[in-house]
């Protein structure tokens, strides 16, 4: 990879994770000259990842004028969830051989999970359970053999991130917890079907109350 790559390479991801985070908010300008300067890279590599990005939906690009990042319509919403739903339990479902060669990744997550503390309600918590949920389904779709529809997939869920990111504390931490173990212990015990079936449960709540926060 060449130092422009590399260059185009930090500015997506700086961009991409300020925008899922909402540190970027919906509908604000992106200024390339104060992107290049913070990187310490030209402007040229900005403007690549912002068309990229703006492929991908994240950004508006309007002609001679600035580049906004894109709004969250409740449409929008709805046909993520939908998309997620279709290809992340497809993936759940049709595990094979790779669950037992990852037992030990699966393991280790499901440890992970079972004693993260969510005693304290505070936003740095919030925050961090965030990362953590983006993690574990993250985790469990690249087990899937398959790049491309795991790079598709991988893009839907970052997408469904940023409405938690905008509706900090309107999600059951707990319950979430519960969701994800159980998906896991159907995992470790050679069940991708009855994996895929809780997700599904789990993708729905999480679509229902995004569209509650909305």
């Amino acid at each position: 990879m060449d130092g422009k790559t590399d260059s185009k390479e930090l500015a997506l991801s700086y961009i991409k994770d300020r925008i899922v985070t909402c540190d970027m908010a919906p509908g604000s300008a992106i200024n390339v000259n104060e992107v290049a300067e913070l990187l310490g890279i030209s402007k040229t590599p900005v403007r690549e990842a912002l068309l990229e990005l703006a492929y991908d939906g994240y950004v508006t690009v309007n002609p001679r004028k600035s580049t906004t990042v894109s709004k969250i319509s409740l449409q929008d919403l709805k046909d993520i969830y939908d998309a997620r739903s279709l290809v992340e339990t497809h993936i759940l479902r049709t595990l094979g051989d790779e669950i037992g060669s990852n037992l030990d990744t699966l393991r280790i997550l499901h440890d992970r999970w079972q004693h993260m503390d969510l005693t304290d309600g505070s936003r740095e918590t919030y925050l961090g359970f965030l990362q953590a949920d983006l993690n574990f389904h993250q985790t469990l779709i690249r087990l899937y053999p398959n790049r491309h529809l795991v790079r598709y997939c991988q893009e839907l869920i970052f997408q469904s991130q940023r409405f938690w990111y905008m509706a900090l504390f309107n999600n059951n931490m707990e319950a979430v917890r519960e969701e994800h173990l159980k998906i896991l212990d159907a995992l470790i015990g050679g069940n991708p079907q009855a994996a895929a079936q809780t997700l599904q449960k789990h993708i729905n709540v999480s679509k229902a109350l995004s569209i509650l926060s909305e």
